[in-house]
């Protein structure tokens, strides 16, 4: 190559490549004239022009680029290696069905990737060293826990000598391994087996789908026939027992003819999808077809891939009004209490079968608001939940905290209050399509630790997929500072994609605003200036960062009789008494005193808890109390409601049109439609009309 800088004849040149510890590229010429220098050298070739300083930086980038990205995968591996160690510590102490259901729900695992943990100490032990050194990424890990011993063991040998491996080179040596087992006659068998099972899948697949699309269209004629009301015309029975009996045979010959009785399958799924369609069918052959009503034609629609299919997949539905909901989704409720989460739940569309509370007050109050409401007044401990299977797509419940909350006794599963359990039961036998249990964020804290993983273990085993999020008041314009958690299942076979509610800070309040004229009910000159100091209390995190400007109150609790030590102080410093409550609305008499500060009544309880003010309570002041305190926030329960509902039916919410007003709140009311016939609704009009 010749290099001629300009205006100088070259007479030696040496060039220095890119060295192997990544230093830059140099360049020398000697020149007659000037002697040795360094040149901004330009390669001129077919391909473009190459400045050697474009080289210089282009080197200098690729080897930092390769310095960093080796750090990171050495990082990467030691992270998953890490995981594996703490997983197998995990299930030393803790059996491992628990251990699996704790790590999903509370560490967020999917379950291919704590899989693949959990059999690393079975498969992997001992190789750290040798995976480390090879930078192995989770994906390898993952394809060598599931090799067998022989792949694994030469996988591992060859990471030894230095050879790269990936996913791709694990399957490759699986695959001659498990050739090389084989004669030359077993391998051409197992080739022709191959080949002859994937032709026999492609042909089953062809004839289900063909075999769907006949279920499909008998259905819908089933229906029609039905809305006819054609049950007693021979020659239509006659046609549906002859369709019938054609598609019973078809339907043996793919399926089979033996099916397990339904009552020891699980609801929806696919063995009960199938058993379920082929009683209907031996049903309308035999000619029982009085038999065969909605349920059962719903049947040959959810085996015919039909059952859920109600909407355009492709445009959501928005749901911006609950005028245009045509049903409602059924919750069961335990632990009802004076309504607080029922009130949210029905603000959100659902429609209650029945209420279980068992404190014969807070059922009262439930009664006195709704009258309509079927509530149970019983101990859920001795309820028979059978009876509502089937009848319930959502079980609810705010199930009693004392176990777990921070400032009781704090026993825990010991406590004889807690029904967390009782919940489990409740959901194996009432089998509902999803449910929330509401409880204090002290449930998630270490020493609960080992109950936690059992319940969701035993969650999982009764066929439900667990999540657990955090919710606060605060978020969606309640004037209350209270945190809890919402234990959130699906049932795994039907379940929606479910997704915390979005925080609203527009519809943020304070307590000021809230309360003010409540705390001047009864005259309080100073009733102005608290509302202003409460306007303007800047509100911190537990971390002492600033989140708004605007008093919240604390988490408002049962009754208490006296204040607990450091509630005295604290009541000084934000202005306002928790306990015991006070019976009414401050005087100037009292504010006169040493030492005022303004107590909270029941009713501005309630309003801080989100209930309306035309909400009645039954009982004296503690129990009152009591039933606020251990509320949840309508506010709250109206947006877990339309969460779930969004996942149960597969719609979009318009959160801004359920949630927010122009003026930040919202207050729908669910009013009964007019009679058809006014004279059943007002028979006295209408008894001298003639």
């Amino acid at each position: 190559m010749v290099l001629r800088p300009m205006g100088h004849n070259v007479v030696r040149s040496t060039i220095s490549w890119p060295r192997a510890n990544g230093e830059p590229y140099s360049s020398h010429f000697t020149d007659p004239v000037t002697g040795p220098e360094r040149y901004n050298v330009v390669w001129t070739s077919r391909k473009g022009t190459l400045r050697m300083a474009d080289i210089d930086a282009k080197a200098q980038a690729l080897s930092a680029a390769r310095n960093r990205i080796l750090q990171l995968q050495e990082q990467m591996t030691d992270k998953v290696l890490q995981m594996a160690a703490e997983v197998e510590k995990l299930m030393d102490v803790v059996p491992m069905s628990e251990a699996k259901a704790f790590l999903k729900a509370r560490c967020n695992f999917p379950a291919t990737e704590l899989s693949t943990y959990v059999g690393f100490a079975m498969t992997l032990k001992g190789s750290e060293d040798v995976l480390r050194e090879a930078r192995v990424s989770f994906p390898v890990v993952k394809a060598l826990v599931g090799a067998n011993a022989y792949a694994r063991k030469e996988i591992i040998e060859r990471m030894e000598i230095g050879a790269q491996i990936d996913t791709k080179d694990v399957a490759s040596i699986r695959r001659r391994l498990a050739a090389a087992k084989l004669t030359a006659a077993e391998a051409l068998t197992a080739e022709n087996k191959r080949i002859v099972a994937a032709a026999a899948r492609r042909q089953a697949k062809k004839a289900i789908s063909e075999y769907e699309a006949k279920m499909s269209a008998f259905s819908d004629e089933l229906r029609l026939h039905f809305r006819k009301g054609q049950e007693d015309h021979i020659v239509a029975q006659a046609g549906l027992r002859h369709r019938a009996g054609r598609l019973l045979e078809e339907f043996e010959s793919l399926f089979g003819g033996e099916h397990p009785p339904l009552t020891t399958l699980r609801r929806m799924s696919p063995q009960y999808r199938i058993a379920h369609a082929h009683k209907v069918l031996g049903d309308l052959v035999s000619g029982r077809l009085s038999e065969i009503g909605p349920v059962q034609t719903s049947a040959l629609q959810a085996f015919a891939g039909r059952a859920r299919i109600s909407f355009d997949p492709g445009r959501p539905k928005p749901l911006a009004d609950l005028a245009s909901l045509s049903f409602r989704p059924r919750v069961l409720e335990l632990c009802a209490g004076a309504g607080g989460l029922a009130l949210g739940l029905e603000r959100a569309g659902f429609e209650h079968v029945a209420l279980i509370e068992f404190n014969k007050h807070a059922a009262a109050t439930l009664r006195r608001n709704r009258p309509d409401w079927n509530v149970v007044e019983e101990d859920i401990r001795k309820v028979d939940f059978t009876e509502y299977r089937n009848r319930v797509d959502l079980l609810a419940g705010g199930l009693p905290c004392t176990p777990f909350t921070t400032v009781g006794e704090k026993k825990g599963k010991r406590d004889e209050n807690d029904l967390l359990m009782e919940g489990v039961r409740a959901v194996r036998e009432v089998e509902p399509k999803a449910f929330v249990f509401e409880n204090v964020e002290g449930l998630l804290h270490a020493r609960h630790a080992d109950y936690l993983a059992t319940l969701l273990r035993k969650l999982s085993s009764a066929g439900y997929q667990t999540e657990i999020h955090r919710i606060n008041t605060r978020d969606y314009g309640v004037a209350q500072d209270r945190s809890r958690i919402m234990i959130v299942g699906f049932r795994k076979d039907t379940a929606g994609i479910f997704r915390i509610p979005p925080k609203f800070p527009e519809m943020a309040r304070n307590m000021g605003d809230v309360l003010a004229d409540l705390m001047g009910a009864n005259g309080w000159s100073g009733v102005d200036d608290w509302v202003r100091t409460m306007r303007e209390r800047p509100e911190f995190d537990r971390s002492g960062a600033q989140i708004a400007v605007g008093a919240l109150s604390d988490t408002i609790r049962g009754y208490q009789g006296s204040a607990q030590q450091g509630e005295a102080r604290r009541a000084l410093k934000n202005g306002v008494s928790y306990a015991p409550p006070a019976k009414a609305a401050p005087t100037n008499e009292e504010a006169s005193r040493e030492g005022f500060v303004p107590g909270l009544t029941n009713r501005m309880r309630a309003r801080l808890q989100d209930f309306p003010d035309v909400w009645e309570f039954v009982g004296g002041l503690g129990s009152v109390a009591d039933q606020i305190g251990n509320a949840v926030a309508p506010a709250v329960g109206q947006a877990m409601g339309l969460a779930l509902l969004a996942a149960l039916k597969e719609w979009e919410i318009d959160w801004k049109a359920m949630m927010v007003s122009p003026n930040g709140r919202v207050r729908r009311r669910i009013v009964s439609p007019p009679p058809i016939m006014p004279e059943m609704a007002y028979p006295a009009e209408f008894e001298d009309a003639d």
